[in-house]
């Protein structure tokens, strides 16, 4: 009776509305189960379910025998099924089935039943564990070659989809990411990623930053230009010098003029005295000259390099603030925060989108009517998009989520300016 490996079926039919949060739990318990006498492995499977429009999950354990089967549910079930129970209640329903593992029929080509990479028990052509395909050995060149294509087209197909749902559907993105259906799409951190070096990549190529010093009559002052564009030209093509000179300034000139740099005064009151050896007279004069030294271009790329790091810091914190927002969701922070790295993946690509096209209809000899109309929707889609992602993904009212919309609005935008100016600080002093 105990010989021979068996499965034990568990079908979850949860409801709809705690389907993101009983997905996530499911995965926990059942790498628990895992942990208990008997059990060899499991798999999960989504399953539409016609009773409810939701998704049924399917928990098929391996177990060493029926032994150990009878084992569980003498001396563990009742504990781990009451696991489930005390977190959803009555909100999702249950049923078990137990049969042998049956017999196995694999698709590949190779005589051998295991894995050549882990070792795994093969159950068609791939491995449900690292992947590998069953195959032995390369054909030919022409295989390699094939199998490459492959790769190429499905990774292709998966970009598309995933741009094609962040940019026209607002908020299904994350949706279908909460319900478990993960691998048509890229995954949203890598996503993030690489829409976030592209679009500061191209602002890199983008902006220019000068630092000049005032002028006559201006008591000294020093003054900063951040452009957009290319540099400004002459009709000659030659580069427009700064406004009151002749050439440009040399390095030395810059630095020895006097008044620049010499009126630095620092008065940190009593509580911050922890702050003065940072914030020393001599290191804000040092910091300063630099500086002017180089018209702030080192300045620049260090903010450059500064501020998409500032953005690692800031979504964290302003998912803090989503949950905030929704403390009756019964969603996880990291859910919070996956809605904000979707919504900014969004954001930078279409911004990327729009610097690019900037480029290409300049005015010069194509007319810039595909810039101006492309800037105009932007400006409209951005925030629409928001407010419509919140309403997917969060399912509320819309008189209820304008609520949360503007004051999402008034904390983003203040702790996004808070940041910027800590981030301008910590780059000059840095210098």
């Amino acid at each position: 009776m105990g010989s021979g490996q068996i499965i034990y079926e568990v079908t979850l039919s949860p409801d709809p509305s705690i389907a993101a949060a009983f997905d996530t739990w499911l995965e926990e318990h059942v790498r628990e189960m895992l942990t208990l006498p008997g059990f060899l492995g499991a798999s999960i499977h989504h399953a539409a379910d016609p009773a409810s429009d939701g998704l049924e999950s399917v928990v098929m354990y391996r177990l060493e025998n029926r032994d150990a089967l009878q084992a569980y549910l003498h001396q563990h079930a009742e504990a781990m099924r009451s696991r489930g129970v005390e977190r959803f209640g009555d909100r999702f329903q249950a049923s078990r089935r137990v049969y042998d593992a049956g017999q196995e029929f694999s698709a590949a080509q190779s005589s051998d039943s295991n894995c050549a990479n882990c070792d795994a028990s093969l159950r068609g052509q791939y491995c449900a564990y690292c992947g590998q395909r069953a195959r032995g050995r390369m054909i030919s060149v022409w295989e390699l070659v094939k199998e490459a294509s492959e790769i190429l087209t499905s990774l292709d197909s998966r970009l598309w989809r995933t741009l094609g749902q962040l940019v026209f559907h607002p908020g299904r993105l994350t949706r279908d990411y909460l319900l478990g259906k993960r691998a048509r799409y890229i995954p949203a951190l890598r996503l993030f990623l690489g829409l976030s070096l592209l679009f500061f990549f191209l602002f890199s190529l983008n902006t220019r930053f000068e630092v000049t010093p005032g002028g006559e009559g201006d008591d000294g002052d020093i003054g900063m230009q951040i452009q957009v564009g290319e540099e400004p030209e002459k009709a000659d093509g030659i580069p427009e010098a700064p406004p009151d000179s002749e050439a440009p300034p040399d390095e030395t000139e810059a630095t020895d003029e006097p008044g620049q740099c010499a009126d630095f005064g620092v008065d940190i009151p009593e509580e911050l005295a922890w702050t003065r050896a940072w914030l020393s007279e001599e290191r804000l004069k040092a910091t300063c000259e630099k500086i002017i030294a180089d018209h702030g271009a080192s300045f620049g790329r260090a903010l450059l390099e500064n501020i998409p790091l500032m953005m690692f810091v800031f979504l964290p914190f302003m998912s803090f603030i989503m949950k905030a927002l929704y403390p009756l969701s019964r969603r996880f922070y990291v859910e919070h925060l996956l809605f904000l790295v979707h919504y900014h993946s969004f954001f930078y690509l279409l911004l990327a989108i729009n610097m690019a096209t900037g480029w290409l209809f300049n005015g010069d000899r194509l007319t810039d009517t595909p810039v101006v109309l492309l800037n105009t929707v932007s400006a409209v889609y951005i925030p629409l998009y928001l407010f419509r992602a919140m309403r997917v993904v969060y399912t509320q009212g819309r008189m209820l989520t304008a609520l949360k919309y503007v004051t999402l609005g008034l904390a983003y935008f203040t702790s996004l300016l808070l940041m910027l100016l800590a981030t301008v600080t910590v780059t000059a002093i840095s210098l």
